[in-house]
């Protein structure tokens, strides 16, 4: 990678380049949650730029049940509720460069001390896997947990 990558959190102005990279990665999104999220009242997204450009993005919640949670870009969350992923997404022809993992490594460190959870398909397993989630069977699909500490696939 010839720029540096940079990672911020993303608010309602970024809304556009948040979805449009969703939608090139083919998720399916609930716009009103990426609402919540964008204005960190349930959640919080990460965007990832390089050269001011929009490469990938992440998406977690941190709302357990119906109940929001206001969350301040410095404020880190103590509660023991784990955080989901709800989407992540890296522009294909970036792929495969570590922003992916940068994305995960952020989000997990803004949550800590939760753990970090997804459910995903067997498709993008090897992806979680190596970026440090135990991953077990979850209704069809797989379910990935990681601790906060966790810093790659186990041994």
């Amino acid at each position: 990678m010839s720029a540096e990558l940079s990672l911020r959190r993303a608010g309602p102005d970024d809304r556009l380049a948040v979805v449009r990279l969703f939608d090139a990665g083919l998720l399916e999104t609930d716009p009103d949650r990426l609402r919540r999220q964008l204005d960190a009242t349930a959640g919080f997204v990460l965007l990832g730029t390089i050269d001011e450009r929009p490469v990938g993005a992440i998406a977690v919640d941190l709302a357990s049940g119906d109940n929001s949670e206001e969350v301040d870009d410095n404020e880190r969350v103590d509660d023991t509720e784990p955080a989901r992923i709800t989407a992540i997404a890296v522009r294909r022809r970036r792929r495969d460069r570590g922003i992916g993992r940068r994305l995960i490594d952020a989000a997990a460190d803004r949550v800590a001390p939760r753990p970090l959870t997804a459910v995903f398909d067997e498709r993008v397993r090897p992806f979680y896997h190596a970026c440090g989630f135990e991953i077990e069977p979850h209704e069809g699909r797989l379910r990935g947990c990681r601790g906060p500490t966790a810093a790659g696939p186990p041994d």
